[in-house]
């Protein structure tokens, strides 16, 4: 936690972990905006913890597939498709079994006994996973572009929904105050959110990038559902185009992932999402450090 302390007249920031310390000079008056400036410092005293390794990751990985012939990459791409959709289609209650998922996207066999609904929407995000990473890098992202996707997915499902933003309020059952945006604020916000997306400048890394937009847009919740495949998607999505590895959240650890971003939209602070997420992403690939 940042607490503010006075010494010699003079305020300052201060947070302490495991016994690393950092502080931020305030001046003689606390500023106005100093919630900000407090999630602005706890970021930057974990960005110093994170961001050597990595960098690491990055320049590793690429090493590694320039190595790669192009029909190795999409095996690989493949691969990871299959388990990155069995998963997050799995966190989201369907109930086709990685073996199930597996028959259905390499071999065409559809499951027996189980719901068409989760059998066509894991074909479809496969198949625009697929799209995404063997076409061409997409120069900017945007809320239509975003929408298609949704759609992709869910116009044989969520007919008269899909591709389409809410028209009505949602919520998290069994936790009230979890809080998303109204219907008037959907398209403003989204529009800012691919905005600050698009206009990326490098000061923080992609990794951190494809993670607050995980978030954001998540907290947004533009659609009636769906919300958390799309945007693992558009996490996906910024990590590609920036050559970075992929990010696979798996469903054995749903409980602490929807946790995470439960508390950072209590709290109103992303950092405890990105704290998860960074640490989850370099444990996921401690091969490149």
């Amino acid at each position: 936690m940042v607490i503010i302390v006075k010494e010699g007249g003079f305020y300052y920031m201060r947070h302490n972990i495991q016994g690393k310390e950092k502080r931020k000079y305030l001046g003689k008056a606390i500023p106005n905006n100093i919630e900000e400036l407090k999630k602005e410092f706890l970021q930057k005293f974990y960005s110093d913890e994170w961001n050597p390794k990595i960098q690491t990751i990055f320049n590793n990985y690429k090493k590694e597939v320039k190595t790669l012939p192009p029909s190795i990459q999409l095996k690989n791409f493949e691969s990871f498709g299959i388990t990155f959709t069995y998963n997050t289609q799995r966190m989201e209650g369907s109930n086709l079994t990685q073996e199930d998922t597996k028959n259905l996207l390499i071999h065409g066999v559809t499951p027996n006994k189980k719901s068409q609904i989760d059998t066509i929407e894991t074909q479809r995000h496969y198949d625009l996973f697929m799209s995404l990473v063997s076409s061409k890098k997409l120069k900017i992202i945007t809320q239509d572009i975003v929408l298609s996707w949704h759609n992709e997915i869910f116009e044989q499902t969520k007919i008269g929904e899909a591709g389409s933003v809410r028209a009505y309020r949602v919520g998290i059952k069994g936790n009230d105050d979890v809080e998303f945006a109204t219907v008037p604020q959907i398209k403003p916000k989204l529009k800012k959110l691919f905005n600050w997306i698009n206009k990326y400048d490098g000061t923080i890394t992609p990794v951190e990038l494809a993670c607050m937009a995980h978030y954001e847009f998540v907290t947004i919740h533009p659609f009636g559902d769906g919300n958390g495949r799309i945007s693992r998607l558009l996490m996906n999505h910024i990590l590609y185009k920036y050559d970075y590895p992929l990010m696979l959240i798996k469903n054995i650890d749903r409980k602490a992932y929807f946790k995470s971003l439960e508390r950072s939209n209590l709290k109103n602070n992303s950092v405890h999402f990105l704290k998860w997420f960074m640490r989850y992403y370099i444990k996921a690939n401690t091969k490149y450090l």
